[in-house]
């Protein structure tokens, strides 16, 4: 079977929100594309099961994991050609917590896999990196975002500060991630002012409205129901007094066109956010493939073969870590 333009954007890394919860659907994703003798792309899957330097949206999994399921459960991923991305991004992180046995025990199975951790504490950047010099360390949004946004912001977000900050970050991080208003309305205007754009990342698939000013107080709310577990309680979003028109308008969401342009300029690393995903396996690949590939010619064939495969995948998935208790969505 021949195929037309299958991939979106070729050459690009993805990073994607399916670490302890959706790794199946990455599997089936793979395995499709190797049946059809298609090189997959090299894919980060991002998440972190619940430990206390886990930030934003609570984990898919609480209680302690022992070894020997990590073991399955990080072999299976890096069999997949991707590599284990942790969220550790609190950002209320004390040295006291630094010590935390189990959070260590974590970090160190994690550096057996050559795992990726995503950080937002200068301190446990600092931290992770005198464990393992060799550790790939990524800022996370949420600095940028905290910095830029709400009544608590510490510059205004003109085009200058931010790229200046991107490039102090950048000396300090292995992959920096951007804010969807950068990537979205400067870095493909003025990318010449970014040090190194072949590190930045960039999250195409944003859904909430430019510069929301609660942005910082959503986060950190999120961080609360970390530590207290109440799913009952709701933070009171911007965008339900929006009119959907206006939301459409003044949304993050990066058509094909930005980000093609962004490929081209040098941008490698792509990242797709858990907001509002779907908890259906099909449903959440669906998600995944329209972002990543085109439909055209005989590649629905393929998408479709996908979907056939996925429940296939998730069974071997389930049969090799075993039953994990308290598996939810960790999506607000």
């Amino acid at each position: 079977m021949t195929t037309k333009n299958l991939f979106k954007y070729n050459n690009v890394i993805w990073t994607l929100p399916l670490l302890f919860q959706y790794d199946s659907v990455w599997g089936a994703i793979y395995n499709t594309l190797k049946m059809y003798d298609i090189t997959p792309p090299k894919a980060n899957l991002f998440g972190s099961p619940s430990i206390i330097w886990t930030g934003g949206r609570m984990p898919a999994l609480y209680g302690n994991f022992k070894k020997e399921v990590l073991d399955k459960w990080f072999r299976y991923v890096t069999e997949l050609n991707a590599s284990p991305t942790f969220t550790f991004t609190s950002t209320v992180i004390t040295k006291e917590n630094l010590k935390d046995k189990y959070a260590n025990f974590i970090l160190e199975t994690a550096f057996e896999y050559n795992s990726r951790f995503i950080v937002y504490s200068e301190l446990l950047r600092d931290y992770i990196k005198e464990k393992n010099p060799n550790a790939t360390i990524i800022a996370s949004v949420i600095k940028a975002s905290c910095r830029f946004q709400g009544p608590d912001k510490i510059e205004e977000p003109t085009i200058e500060n931010e790229t200046n900050y991107y490039n102090k970050l950048l000396k300090e991080y292995d992959i920096v991630v951007v804010r969807p208003e950068y990537s979205k309305n400067i870095l493909p205007f003025h990318h010449e002012y970014i040090d190194d754009i072949s590190r930045l990342e960039v999250l195409i698939n944003q859904p909430c409205i430019q510069n929301c000013p609660k942005m910082p107080d959503h986060y950190r709310y999120l961080e609360k129901l970390n530590v207290n577990h109440n799913r009952n309680t709701r933070f009171s979003c911007i965008r339900s007094g929006i009119l959907n028109t206006v939301l459409y308008e003044n949304n993050l969401i990066h058509n094909q066109e930005t980000v093609e342009k962004l490929v081209k300029l040098g941008v490698k690393h792509l990242k797709l956010q858990g907001r509002s995903t779907p908890t259906t396996l099909s449903d959440l690949l669906l998600l995944l493939a329209d972002q990543m590939f085109n439909r055209d010619g005989n590649n629905q064939i393929i998408i479709s073969a996908m979907e056939e495969n996925l429940n296939h995948e998730a069974y071997n998935f389930s049969q090799l870590i075993g039953e994990q208790k308290d598996i939810t969505s960790p999506f607000i």
